[in-house]
């Protein structure tokens, strides 16, 4: 294909469900980043706009340069700007290479250095860390051909019990000052972003499925064969039909997003492709293009 036809890494694609409002870019190989002003976040930041900069957490699932270059920019532009420092999550194995290209590039334009060890986080799976006072984000394996992280973000929602409902604003304000507990709390799986990842990460993590809103990859289409995508580490868009229809529940949640398209399918022919989904699946997908 012309590689004219391709998306302008600069100009993400606005995407909204419910009252939550994200702006994102992927194509493999090029750049792969969604932004979440609402979380504060940037899952994976393969390129650096002057809003995603504005977002203090980048997550990121992994360190090929297609999700990762942008981290550079985002730190020497939240300097410039005045801005917090940011805080960087990756994969722990990760860490130490990333500091060290960080290092280099502060090296290269003469800037005095940053206090680099408490802006970068390693993360291992099955951690839990905070993203804000009602967020928190855990943490789970992906596989691919290098070392990768998943990110669920979990939202404490919170409920006046029924046995306050009725009562005047004083009294409910009396009872809690009091130090009575007049909310009930429940944890709601918001959203759950896979970066680049073979089919195997949701047959591990079926509970993923559950999230509300839910990233995938789908690199490769009908008409490329899966070993392509297996010999890369990707996921084939003729594997989510399959799991689906032998694991329903792994592709459970309301809003699905495929993202990661190979270079090689113009905008038609990935339209074309959502045909080819199960019904009960295919209504649920959002085509990032």
């Amino acid at each position: 294909m012309s590689r004219a036809k391709l998306h302008n890494p600069g100009r993400p694609v606005s995407l909204r469900f419910g009252a939550l409002e994200i702006e994102a870019f992927s194509i493999s190989g090029l750049a792969s980043y969604v932004a979440v002003p609402a979380f504060d976040a940037c899952f994976d930041l393969g390129h650096c706009s002057v809003a995603s900069s504005q977002l203090r957490n980048v997550l990121l699932t992994h360190v090929h340069q297609d999700h990762s270059l942008g981290v550079i920019r985002h730190l020497a532009l939240r300097r410039m700007m005045g801005h917090r420092p940011p805080r960087v999550y990756l994969p722990m194995e990760s860490r130490a290479a990333l500091l060290d290209v960080l290092r280099a590039y502060e090296r290269m334009e003469e800037k005095e250095p940053a206090d680099l060890e408490s802006i970068v986080h390693g993360v291992v799976a099955g951690e839990t860390f905070a993203l804000s006072q009602n967020r928190k984000v855990r943490v789970f394996d992906v596989v691919h051909r290098i070392t990768s992280r998943g990110y669920t973000v979990i939202e404490d929602s919170r409920k006046l019990k029924a046995i306050y409902r009725d009562l005047p604003g004083e009294a409910i304000r009396d009872a809690r000052e009091r130090g009575e507990e007049i909310h009930d709390h429940r944890e709601i799986n918001r959203l759950t972003y896979v970066g680049d990842s073979t089919i195997e990460t949701l047959e591990n993590h079926p509970e993923i499925g559950e999230s509300e809103i839910l990233f995938l990859e789908a690199t490769h289409l009908p008409g490329t064969s899966p070993e392509v995508s297996a010999k890369y580490g990707h996921t084939h868009l003729d594997e989510l039909a399959a799991l689906f229809a032998r694991r329903p529940e792994a592709l459970a949640s309301p809003h699905i997003v495929l993202k990661h398209f190979s270079m090689k399918y113009d905008a038609s022919q990935i339209r074309a492709a959502l045909e080819t989904l199960p019904a009960g699946l295919r209504e649920r997908v959002t085509l990032l293009i």
